[in-house]
């Protein structure tokens, strides 16, 4: 459910974000970071945070409470963003109809755009295979530096100190884009992650139970927001013609929530083939191996992906147009990449 409620819609919305109107083209990229990687990254150290206060005030023989009030609170986000949306639709409809640009073949789609789609899919899948595993392998290197105590509010203390960890990332990353561009800061962000984590697995066991060590995951994260975490989801959002990039962008975050499966599922195995999580090489195993994918993920988009300028976009717009209609698409339907009046 929130498959299909939420992470489809953020990030079909993303795009959908690129094209508002009054928002200067210069300010869109760091604008959609802005407002949704970085307001994500908060919302985790705000859920996080919230049942912190919580158990400051109810203690520890509230438990039932707390999850209560926290889940009612959490609710709260819900219903406003569901309220805006029926308005949002609403008056769309009334001031435009009920236009729709029509349902492009997939296959049409593919066939054009399937190196960026493959590139943006894989990269997309390389990097939650370790994202996601790592926001869980964190909660061990904690469990050493605390010296495995178990009190709720330490846990949840530090909990809300990594996650927000990841919000200078994503912030150091909107003004990267603008000067670098996408791609690039998606790829210095990558190789700055790998770097990071190299490091991690080589000087591991002169930082264990050292607070260096938890200093130096939260680069490794944080170098990670700097990268994909701030350019994925406008990549794939100047990865297609304005017409289709929704669909684009639900494909690449599909596959990429595929990997964040695989990675979760794996990862233990990883670290107990490398000897546990009580050795050395059990808790530097998951750097090695996110570190490699972070290069991986850096070639994938140096060879497979070539985002769009915005000058370039819409001329794409206009010979995506004339594709479809070459391949026997009615394009009647469709108001984006036809000419203007002042054209004809």
């Amino acid at each position: 459910m929130l498959g299909v409620g939420v992470h489809a819609r953020h990030n079909a919305g993303s795009t959908i974000h690129m094209g508002q109107h009054g928002i200067t083209k210069n300010a869109q990229q760091w604008l959609l970071v802005l407002d949704t990687k970085t307001m994500t990254n908060a919302g985790f150290v705000i859920a996080g945070f919230v049942p912190l206060v919580l158990f400051w005030i109810f203690g520890n023989q509230q438990l039932q409470v707390i999850w209560s009030v926290s889940l009612g609170l959490g609710a709260i986000p819900a219903i406003v963003a569901f309220c805006y949306e029926v308005s949002y639709w609403a008056d769309s409809v009334e001031v435009h109809g009920h236009h729709s640009s029509g349902e492009v073949p997939k296959w049409l789609i593919l066939k054009r755009y399937w190196k960026n789609v493959l590139g943006l899919s894989f990269a997309w899948w390389v990097v939650k295979i370790y994202r996601y595993p790592f926001g869980i392998y964190s909660s061990m290197i904690t469990n050493n530096i605390t010296g495995g105590n178990s009190s709720l509010s330490i846990v949840l203390g530090w909990s809300v100190v990594i996650n927000l960890l990841c919000i200078p990332g994503t912030v150091l990353g909107t003004f990267l884009i603008d000067y670098l561009g996408l791609k690039t800061t998606m790829i210095v962000g990558l190789l700055l992650q790998a770097a990071i984590g190299f490091t991690m697995g080589i000087m591991y066991s002169q930082l264990t139970n050292h607070v260096a060590t938890f200093a130096l995951t939260g680069l490794f994260i944080s170098c990670h927001e700097i990268g994909p975490g701030s350019c994925l989801c406008t990549l794939a959002a100047q990865s297609g013609p304005t017409a289709v990039n929704k669909q684009l962008s639900v494909i690449a975050v599909m596959i990429g929530k595929v990997g964040a499966f695989i990675g979760t599922w794996v990862f233990p195995q990883i670290i107990d083939s490398f000897g546990g999580s009580n050795t050395m090489k059990g808790n530097t195993g998951p750097f090695w191996i996110g570190s490699g994918l972070a290069i991986l993920g850096a070639a994938t988009i140096l060879f497979l992906v070539k985002p769009f300028t915005d000058g370039s976009m819409e001329s794409e717009d206009k010979a995506f147009h004339v594709y479809l209609e070459e391949n026997g698409y009615d394009v009647s339907c469709m108001d984006i990449g036809q000419p203007a009046e002042g054209d004809v």
